[in-house]
């Protein structure tokens, strides 16, 4: 109800009380005093519940909008902060190409040099293309803007093409990795998403794995296909694990490969969650560390 119609009622309220006390002073029947004292409490408490109503409303469309401003505070920081950790990762490539383009221009380095300082400058720039690759992958994902095509497909054969992949990647570093899959099970998911999932979690284990032992298995509970891939490597400490999820975050850029955006985590959960999935890890520093994806299971 707007201002002007509540004052309009407190008029109302105002003059039918006024006109039952002039028929009280008029010596009126006792009956029509007390039907109006009972029509005037009646109309009163009306305008008492209606007053209430919109007072809840008014403090509702509050609390919305106090949720909006406090979304779009979070939703500005947010693009604050990837645009400052962005920022940060591409200063080292940028920095580096500059240093050799000027020590290119003016002489600085030799011929026999140069060739070494043009191969530079080509991994410094794929460099930044992944990065640039990787953020606009997760912010697509992030505001829900990459297409997902989900299917009904096998998920132990893309598995075992993961590890084909990644397999001479793995043995390079003394890695064995172990294939516990029996049976062929099904999921409901894009296949496309689920093996960049896949390759994330095991380039990951290789990388932090060495002359170790990498378990993969998939099996079925609760109508879900469940994905386990386990790693004997250097682990996490509590802390790391509870910032793995966090953009451009590294658990040990001492072990982190040029080029790396330390997205890839980040990516990972956005598209376990697109693809209505759901992921957990837990790691002990110096053991290793374990990933669980769970995903929609269909029939064949």
């Amino acid at each position: 109800m707007k201002k002007g119609c509540v004052e309009k009622l407190l008029i109302i309220l105002i003059l039918m009380f006024i006109l039952a006390i002039v028929f009280v002073c008029l010596h009126l029947h006792a009956l029509w005093i007390t039907l109006m004292l009972v029509l005037l409490t009646v109309i009163g408490l009306y305008g008492l519940i209606v007053l209430k109503k919109q007072t809840s409303l008014v403090a509702k469309q509050q609390r919305e909008l106090t949720m909006l401003k406090n979304k779009a505070v979070m939703q500005r920081e947010e693009e604050a902060a990837m645009l400052s950790n962005a920022s940060h990762e591409m200063r080292t490539p940028l920095t580096t190409i500059a240093g050799i383009a000027e020590g290119l221009q003016y002489g600085v380095i030799s011929p026999d040099e140069q060739q070494h300082s043009y191969d530079l400058i080509k991994e410094e720039a794929d460099r930044l293309t992944r990065l640039i690759k990787s953020t606009l992958s997760y912010e697509r994902l992030r505001q829900q803007q990459l297409e997902n095509q989900p299917e009904n497909f096998n998920v132990v054969q893309l598995v075992r093409r993961q590890i084909d992949q990644l397999l001479q990647q793995a043995e390079s570093v003394g890695n064995e990795i172990q294939d516990l899959t029996k049976q062929d099970i099904f999921a409901y998911a894009d296949p496309d998403q689920v093996a960049q999932i896949l390759t994330n979690i095991l380039a990951n284990a290789i990388q932090f794995t060495t002359n170790g032992i990498i378990t993969v298995s998939v099996e079925t509970e609760n109508n879900q296909a469940q994905i386990t891939i386990s790693d004997t490597g250097i682990g996490m400490t509590e802390d790391q694990l509870s910032k793995i999820w966090q953009r451009y975050y590294k658990v040990d850029p001492s072990r982190t490969k040029r080029g790396e955006s330390g997205l890839g985590m980040a990516i990972v959960q956005q598209l376990v969650s697109a693809n209505h999935g759901e992921i957990k890890v837990s790691s002990k520093l110096g053991i290793g560390t374990t990933f669980e994806i769970v995903l929609p299971v269909t029939n064949n």
